[in-house]
């Protein structure tokens, strides 16, 4: 059998140059704006338990014979809308049969918005999983492509897993693809109705595809170009993209969104290598602030003194000839430089097992395993390490998740945390933020900040705390931004002799062990962001009693929605929890945004840390600052990434 998918099943990505009429996305905003949208929203979810009350008394066999009945008819009808709510209540009566799980109203309203087409927020613990769920039953009804765009593979792995059980009852199929899948099973995982993967694992195959048919083909160009191939040729594996429902939207559509991903193989060039090897040597006989002077806020700044010129000169015969003119030569030198001040190890970078350097996502935490940095700094890294250097990779196709999300037809998704992104959201993807009411209110306390001048003093209050919830049975959850921080606090911790476990890029692997036992009586978990999303924390016995989960943020991010992230890890589904964050005035958020003007604020550092509502009215100004600066740098790549597919299209 060859590999490949029929010709007739293959979606064509939309044109993401095509803006949305601007009559429908008037209407989309005033229908919003109005109480129009919420009252249609309100309207089917009263119709959708009319019918579940109805449907209640069918026999699983029969059940399952009209989903499967329904969800073919969907496929042929022009308008799936009057459709689409006994067949989602349907999908209701199933959930509880075969899951024990009866959606409740949160979860109905975010599946119907999410088959609308907009983004919903979620409470944490509102069950993000089984309304996603019921959103692609929904969406595989049109006999299109379903993508759940999932944080990292063991998510895809676990929620595949969980919705296959209940939409196999309505003959549709759900699969999970990862980076461990083989590749001659693709194309038929990718037949199926629903498929959960990472958006690196559907961008990759999809690039891949892409260099397989030279680009993107319309469906008359791409059967003829199915007619040249020979039977034993290779076949592109994806069917194209119609609707993607994508979980974390915030993380993928925001953070991740100007990230490109490459597709490249390795090029021997020695002469890199080489070049690479002579400018750490040229370095190394060089003097810091004699003869360089790095700067790396906001953005990285080498500089040579004419004296480090000349002795850079001077030593350029070291260099392959064509890196020995002035400007080649400190090119080479400055990449050296970068990888000893602007790269740093446990933060940027790790050194794994088997002694290669792997990219850590400052963000999230986690590894970025299979990515390097291009013109050379991966290599100027691995010398400075002492590692043997890598082949640098030749690029064959790229393209960033913001352009390629903009290629579904349909696009959709939930998160707990898209608070002060709604208009970004909107202007770059032409999504809604339907924010969805919590079943049971919040019981989350969140305590004033704790503002302190010296790092130490933060340091040793933080520990304090951790020590006084450990003998109280509190379990406690301490989320830090670098991973030096996670190791500081549980060495301490140690010497403390406080049990406490730690989660990090260099132990992502258990990472879901490590969660799910965060809530336990006594439990202390260090983590960085990685432990923000996916996995729940389960309380366990005498946990409540004891206030519930305590989280403790070390230091402010960038992002208010980021530390919201890390609070929303307590206080779920109506449980009780309590939240406390640390603050130095000299954190790296506050020294970055402000820069020189920070020094005049500092010497009245005494005065803002007696005061909480000044610090946190100073982190409320840099994180605005912050984000203002990180949308309208996303702006300038995507537009620039648009120019590029322009210039350099796959397309004939």
């Amino acid at each position: 059998m060859q590999q490949g998918l029929a010709r007739e099943d293959w979606h064509p990505p939309r044109n993401p140059s095509v803006e949305m009429p601007f009559l429908d996305a008037w209407r989309a905003r005033w229908s919003a704006w109005s109480g129009q949208a919420a009252r249609a929203t309100e309207a089917d979810f009263e119709a959708v338990l009319r019918h579940q009350q109805s449907f209640e008394g069918l026999s699983d066999e029969d059940l399952s014979a009209r989903l499967k009945r329904d969800t073919r008819a969907m496929r042929f009808a022009a308008d799936d809308s009057a459709q689409r709510l006994p067949l989602l209540a349907l999908w209701c009566v199933a959930a509880q049969r075969v899951l024990g799980m009866s959606p409740h109203g949160t979860q109905i309203r975010a599946a119907l918005e999410m088959h609308n087409g907009h983004l919903v927020q979620l409470a944490p613990g509102e069950g993000k999983t089984l309304a996603i769920g019921l959103a692609a039953a929904l969406y595989a009804g049109a006999g299109r492509p379903c993508h759940v765009i999932t944080a990292n593979d063991y998510l895809a792995q676990r929620d595949a897993e969980s919705m296959a059980r209940l939409l196999a009852l309505g003959g549709v199929r759900v699969v999970s693809i990862t980076s461990e899948t083989p590749p001659e099973q693709a194309a038929s995982l990718y037949a199926a109705d629903v498929v959960y993967a990472t958006g690196k694992q559907l961008l990759a195959d999809f690039l891949r595809d892409q260099i397989l048919l030279s680009g993107e083909k319309d469906p008359v160009r791409r059967r003829i170009w199915e007619m040249r191939q020979p039977s034993s040729a290779k076949r592109p594996v994806t069917r194209g993209l119609w609707a993607a429902i994508v979980d974390e939207a915030d993380n993928v559509l925001i953070d991740e969104a100007t990230t490109p991903l490459i597709i490249s193989t390795a090029e021997d060039n020695p002469m890199l290598v080489e070049a690479v090897l002579a400018g750490k040597q040229i370095f190394e006989s060089l003097v810091a602030d004699l003869d360089f002077e790095v700067k790396t806020d906001p953005v990285p700044d080498i500089r040579f003194t004419p004296r480090g010129e000349r002795r850079i000169e001077e030593l350029s015969y070291l260099l392959p000839a064509f890196w020995q003119f002035p400007e080649r030569a400190q090119g080479m030198v400055s990449l050296a430089i970068m990888a000893k001040y602007v790269y740093i190890r446990d933060r940027h970078y790790l050194v794994d097992e088997e002694g290669k350097v792997v990219i850590v996502d400052e963000k999230t935490g986690r590894v970025m395993a299979g990515r390097s940095w291009s013109h050379g700094i991966h290599q100027a890294i691995e010398a400075m390490e002492g590692l043997a250097l890598s082949s640098p990779p030749k690029t064959q196709a790229r393209m960033t998740f913001q352009v390629f999300f903009m290629r579904y037809h349909r696009l959709s998704g939930a998160s707990g945390t898209l608070q002060g992104i709604e208009q970004e959201l909107w202007e770059t993807y032409r999504l809604l933020v339907k924010p969805i009411a919590p079943r049971v209110p919040s019981r989350l306390t969140v305590e004033p900040l704790r503002v302190f001048v010296d790092p130490m003093q933060r340091f040793d209050a933080l520990i304090e705390e951790v020590v006084k919830a450990y003998e109280a049975g509190t379990p406690v959850l301490v989320g830090t931004r670098k991973i030096a921080d996670t190791e500081a606090i549980a060495a301490r911790l140690q010497l403390l002799l406080v049990p406490c476990q730690v989660l990090n890029a260099k132990h992502y692997a258990e990472e879901s062990r490590i969660v799910e036992r965060a809530g336990e009586v006594g439990a202390v978990t260090i983590s960085t962001n990685m432990a923000g999303r996916g996995t729940d924390i389960l309380l366990g016995r005498g946990v409540l009693e004891r206030g519930g989960l305590r989280v403790l943020m070390f230091e402010p991010h960038e992002a208010a929605r980021i530390e919201w992230q890390l609070y929303g890890r307590s206080g779920r589904q109506g449980s009780p929890g309590t939240a406390l964050g640390f603050v130095c005035l000299r954190d790296e958020l506050l020294a970055k945004t402000f820069g020189p003007v920070y020094d005049l604020i500092i010497p009245y550092g005494r005065l803002i840390a007696a005061h909480a509502f000044l610090a946190g009215a100073l982190i409320w100004l840099a994180q605005a600052l912050t984000q203002r600066g990180a949308y309208r740098t996303r702006q300038r790549l995507a537009e620039r990434e648009r120019r590029v597919a322009s210039q350099l299209s796959f397309s004939e």
